[in-house]
């Protein structure tokens, strides 16, 4: 299996919109892997993970083969991943597809309501988009995948939700956009009993000492790769990497927070990051 970060950044990217603090000054001039657009993965080159409105950045910058790409887990509401108004552009007349079999999102409640909302409004018919709500715990397939839902920690009405994605014998479990997990997530991952092959954390704020439920520190993201040990969901072959950076973060500039995270056994996402394991 392999994972592609097309962007690792939060809502404001970095260096931020309209922003001047000293994280965007110093990302925007040593640009590189500083430069970090809105969350968006992709899984194998066929799996897409949310859907923001840097997707058009993303198609353009590593060729992304979107006419092809035939389904889309979204992971919540909140624009920076999915931007639904785009979704016209897919819209026969807006596009010509030679595949005529439509895109796929698969989401909870508040993303699955703005999906269809846009359909309805935009009269998108289901041989371009559909989207199908999904069910928490309980597994469901895509394409040659078998994937599970679980209750992130997060902004409720966005219906945020984390994912574990099996293909082959080897199982990704993709957490951003949530702290640490509610009782009845952490229940599950330990009746899996299962160690994942890598682990994407939700690191927004870097080294800032930030206690807020939404989002982790690096400091929470060590104490809770233990309690995943503990819960037998990773063991010492697991890959665990932090994504999803705000500039508001302590030492958040890639340049910096790779030494960092470095020393505490993490790998550090950025936009263009492929992992095959």
């Amino acid at each position: 299996m392999k994972i592609k970060y097309l962007g690792t950044a939060a809502a404001e990217g970095i260096p931020a919109i309209f922003c001047e603090c000293d994280n965007c000054k110093k990302s925007r001039k040593a640009g590189g892997r500083n430069i970090r657009t809105r969350s968006q993965a992709l899984i194998d080159n066929t799996l897409l993970i949310d859907f923001p409105a840097d997707t058009y950045m993303h198609f353009l910058e590593y060729e992304l083969p979107l006419a092809k790409i035939k389904n889309c887990l979204i992971t919540h509401s909140h624009s920076d991943h999915l931007y639904p108004a785009e979704l016209i552009m897919r819209k026969k007349g807006f596009s010509h597809i030679n595949d005529e079999k439509p895109l796929v999102f698969y989401s909870d409640e508040a993303g699955y309501n703005d999906i269809k909302a846009v359909k309805e409004e935009k009269n998108i018919s289901d041989d371009d988009i559909l989207v199908n709500k999904i069910k928490l715990f309980k597994e469901f397939e895509v394409e040659d995948y078998k994937v599970t839902a679980l209750r992130a920690a997060h902004d409720p009405k966005s219906s945020p939700v984390v994912y574990i994605i099996e293909k082959d014998g080897k199982t990704l479990f993709y957490s951003n956009d949530t702290s640490e997990y509610p009782d009845e997530s952490m229940e599950y991952l330990k009746s899996l009993n299962k160690p994942f092959n890598l682990i994407s954390f939700d690191c927004t704020e870097a080294c800032r000492n930030a206690t807020y439920v939404g989002h982790l520190t690096l400091d929470r993201c060590i104490a809770l790769r233990e309690k995943l040990f503990e819960a037998g969901a990773a063991d010492e072959k697991t890959i665990f990497v932090l994504n999803h950076f705000s500039h508001n973060g302590t030492n958040v500039v890639y340049d910096e927070f790779v030494q960092i995270a470095k020393a505490n056994k993490f790998e550090v996402s950025y936009d263009g990051m492929e992992i095959e394991f």
